[in-house]
């Protein structure tokens, strides 16, 4: 005679599972473009759902910070995807386009939708050296769009920008301890002059030690180029930088946090993935970082960058 009361609580109690707040993992989310989308971290959607690694899986239900249960859509493949309007008010769409050139972009900034009057959160910092994915090679790489190299620097924050950005630079694999010479000769091929790291490594290595990031700047300057060295960076600028067609060279670790501090070159981005895409002169042209890894690694010396533009 008890078993129908035990039943009902019983269906009660599932009830409450089936209904429980939470936000559903869709096709193309990764944890990281998770948490910059909620204004989290990686590292804090991981530990409310005791994960133990970065994967994923379509239908998993995740705890977000402040128990959200829906997010922004990822911008589809293709598109321009959500771009921030000026004044930080909120996302605008733009034409669901085909981008392949940072020229052009008038269009995605007439007569914005707009999709949310909430303040753009800013993504914070990660709080842990444990990287997401590593540096790899990704299956697919945003189309070159034979992207104008221009004259100076816009900085960030410029506004709406490609959704990917793919810029031909050269490629070289360095000999040993000559990152940073190969990364200069890399960039100056962008620019059409057919060099090679042993142009400049004497000049970069003259004690044949490390070298220096206030060394390459000023290399790059005396030889016709815009190139500051600029210190604080963050990927939103470094992505600025690129749009505006400027290829850019980091210093950061190569592969693991705190060891083998290295030089490459930036040359795009693909916001569909969450990856900066790099030509490397130790491991190759295409390689690649997700943002949160690429930012990880670069948390040595000041997050040093130099954009290189026409001078």
């Amino acid at each position: 005679m008890r078993l129908r009361p035990l039943l009902a609580v019983l269906g009660l109690a599932l009830g409450g599972l089936a209904t429980a707040a939470g936000y559903t993992v869709q096709t193309g989310d990764t944890l990281y473009n998770v948490a910059r989308r909620s204004g989290s971290t990686v590292e804090a959607i991981m530990a409310l759902n005791h994960l133990n690694n970065s994967n994923l899986q379509l239908g998993q239900v995740l705890t977000l910070p402040g128990g959200l249960t829906s997010l922004p859509p990822a911008p589809p493949l293709g598109s321009l995807g959500p771009v921030a309007l000026p004044g930080s008010i909120g996302l605008a769409e733009g034409p669901a386009a085909p981008v392949t050139s940072v020229q052009g972009m008038g269009a995605a900034q007439a007569a914005p939708v707009v999709l949310s009057a909430a303040p753009i959160r800013t993504p914070q910092r990660p709080t842990s050296t444990r990287l997401e994915r590593g540096l790899f090679t990704p299956s697919r790489l945003p189309v070159a769009g034979g992207t104008t190299l221009r004259a100076a620097s816009t900085g960030a924050g410029s506004g709406a920008r490609p959704q990917s950005v793919y810029l031909q630079v050269g490629y070289e694999a360095q000999t040993f301890n000559n990152c940073g010479p190969a990364s200069v000769a890399s960039v100056m091929r962008a620019f059409g002059r057919p060099v090679s790291q042993r142009d400049y490594q004497q000049v970069l290595r003259p004690t044949g030690g490390y070298t220096q990031t206030r060394d390459v700047s000023d290399l790059l300057v005396r030889q016709g180029l815009q190139a500051p060295l600029r210190r604080s960076g963050t990927v939103e600028a470094i992505k600025d930088e690129l749009a505006a067609g400027h290829p850019v060279i980091v210093l950061q670790y190569h592969s693991v946090y705190g060891k083998t501090p290295h030089f490459r070159v930036v040359r795009g981005y693909d916001e569909t993935q969450g990856i900066l895409i790099m030509s490397d002169s130790i491991s190759g042209p295409n390689v690649a970082l997700t943002e949160r890894d690429f930012d990880v690694l670069w948390n040595m010396q000041g997050r040093q960058y130099i954009p290189v533009s026409r001078g």
